[in-house]
């Protein structure tokens, strides 16, 4: 339909009828029946035509965008429905595939600990054996030792004094070459004057002191011990003298100063080892003179037989002996469990063994009783 089709427009026309038959001269013309016409109604329905044209304009162009706006609608609601049902398809397909999988990993799990508890068996059982193997074991080397221990017992009653302090001394002697092993340390032999261990301290290749030590297994204290050993140190020109002895004079616990040496329980030795080491790389690192060391000397002894260093030395002797009582308890607790395991095996066994044998009474073959005699 044109925009300009012409619109039905009343005229009214107030000119004289003998001017129609004549128009006049400059006057426009009617676009619907081209007559004259003044140019101010000319210009008034050229207006209207105008307006008319727009509203119709507007109107067309607001059903075109209504139009527009609902087929966009239907299409956007139709790709959401297609991408929808496009993304429920693949999420089915990933559900299912997911499943498989899970069930494949399950029937290789179920798979792989059935092998497993089978191979654990195996273990369990071959454990079950080794175990009774070596408790068996271990009786017969509980005999041994026992048999043997009765013998020592007796060599160590016909043992003289000199062969009886040959073992703490060896014991002494191991202790401190494996605890001190940059220092030259050295036993001095049966017979010959002397010590009966001969400590160097050696820092850079460089002898930076001695200390000496005697080890006394006696059932009663000497006075003796000291002076020999005093004279030992001399003859040594040691700086400290150590006497590990399982007696101390009468009033002394663990240890005691007498006459410039230290007398010790056996077990205190190390760390007082360990400490006078220490005093005498210091010493000689600062190269005091001998008063000043004599000093030095004093006060450290001081230290030594005081209740301080006694509490520090019985506090590293009891953490070790707790130590020692929890790795006991340890292997208590681990027998325990080995013998109950035992029990277990050897009661499933004898089940084992029933069954096989209610069965063959049942259906009169040999067969459970012969695998139960294969090994």
């Amino acid at each position: 339909m044109s925009l300009l089709q012409p619109v039905a427009v009343p005229v009214f026309d107030h000119t004289p009828e003998h001017a129609h038959s004549s128009p006049h001269k400059g006057d426009e013309r009617c676009p619907w029946c081209d007559q004259a016409i003044p140019h101010e109604k000319f210009s008034a329905i050229r207006d209207r035509i105008a307006q008319k044209e727009r509203e119709q304009h507007a109107a067309m162009t607001a059903r075109l965008k209504e139009d527009f706006a609902r087929e966009k609608a239907e299409l956007a609601a139709r790709l959401q429905t297609e991408a929808k049902l496009a993304l429920e398809a693949e999420l089915a397909a990933r559900l299912k595939a997911a499943e498989e999988a899970r069930l494949s990993a399950e029937a290789s799990r179920l798979t792989a600990e059935a092998a497993l508890s089978q191979q654990r068996e195996l273990a369990e059982q071959e454990k079950t054996v080794a175990v009774l193997a070596e408790q068996a074991k271990a009786f017969d080397e509980r005999q041994k030792l026992q048999e043997k221990l009765a013998l020592l017992q007796k060599q160590i009653e016909n043992k003289t004094a000199q062969e009886i302090g040959e073992g703490p001394e060896a014991d002494l002697f191991e202790l401190l070459r494996g605890a001190f092993e940059g220092d030259r340390i050295r036993r001095v032999a049966k017979g010959l004057q002397g010590a009966d261990v001969i400590h160097e301290v050696i820092r850079n290749g460089q002898v930076c002191g001695k200390i000496v030590y005697d080890s006394k297994s006696r059932n009663a204290w000497k006075n003796e011990f000291v002076t020999k050993l005093r004279a030992d140190q001399l003859g040594e020109r040691a700086e400290h003298a150590i006497l590990s002895c399982n007696k101390l004079p009468q009033g002394a616990q663990q240890i005691h100063v007498q006459d410039g040496v230290i007398i010790a329980n056996p077990q205190r030795v190390l760390a007082l080892a360990q400490i006078l080491r220490r005093h005498v790389l210091e010493t000689h690192e600062l190269r005091v003179g001998n008063e000043k060391r004599d000093e030095k000397t004093a006060e450290l002894y001081a230290f030594i037989t005081s209740d301080r260093c006694k509490q520090l030395l019985e506090q590293i002797t009891l953490q070790a002996q707790r130590m020692l009582e929890l790795e006991a308890a340890e292997e208590r607790a681990h027998r325990v469990t080995w013998d109950k395991r035992s029990k277990l095996i050897r009661s499933v066994q004898k089940v084992h063994s029933d069954l096989c044998f209610e069965i063959e009474r049942v259906i009169g073959t040999g067969e459970c009783a012969a695998a139960d005699e294969k090994p």
